[in-house]
């Protein structure tokens, strides 16, 4: 055995840990991950895709003997870079546009005439969600999925004062747009 080699039993707990960790994690927020990825405008194979980039990015991380105080914000970072990373490719400029058919097949089906309902109210709401400014319509998604404003603002680079006023905003145009 080399000077440089860690004893093997020294090193599992720490990374059994850390798996378990990332295990958590990817069960706590794989969902809400996919539907943001998703409300920013990429299908569901994509955002799938996206997922399970980050966290492999992290078990990668993590690996590499990094911490982060905040992984779940983290995730949503890399989530989010690549995300935009996919948008601004060239396949990517040269495809249809999105309607929502990913995220209507999340929709409840219990009967037909509730999911008609549900389409109804999600085709409203989602017109009123592109008429927001990227950074308000992010900033929204966020929060939706959990994200605190100090999160956020990691995510976005934005300072926390300016999530909190933005995420305001956004709900405000929302509210007057779905008449509420």
């Amino acid at each position: 055995m080399s000077g440089e080699s860690i004893p093997l039993g020294a090193t599992l707990p720490r990374f059994a840990t850390r798996t378990r960790e990332t295990t958590i994690l990817y069960r706590e927020l794989r969902k809400p991950l996919l539907r943001y990825l998703v409300c920013l405008g990429l299908s569901a194979d994509e955002a799938r895709d996206v997922v399970q980039e980050a966290f492999v990015s992290l078990q990668e991380h993590l690996a590499a003997g990094r911490s982060q105080e905040n992984m779940r914000a983290w995730l949503y970072r890399v989530a989010h870079n690549r995300a935009r990373n996919r948008q601004t490719s060239y396949d990517r400029r040269f495809s249809g546009p999105l309607e929502g058919a990913e995220i209507a097949t999340m929709l409840d089906e219990r009967t037909p005439e509730r999911r008609i309902l549900q389409l109804e109210k999600f085709g409203q709401l989602a017109g009123a969600v592109r008429q927001l400014t990227d950074q308000e319509r992010e900033c929204l998604l966020l929060r939706g999925g959990g994200l605190r404003y100090r999160e956020i603002g990691e995510v976005l680079g934005l300072p926390t004062s300016t999530v909190g006023d933005t995420v305001e905003r956004a709900i405000k145009k929302l509210a007057e747009k779905c008449n509420v």
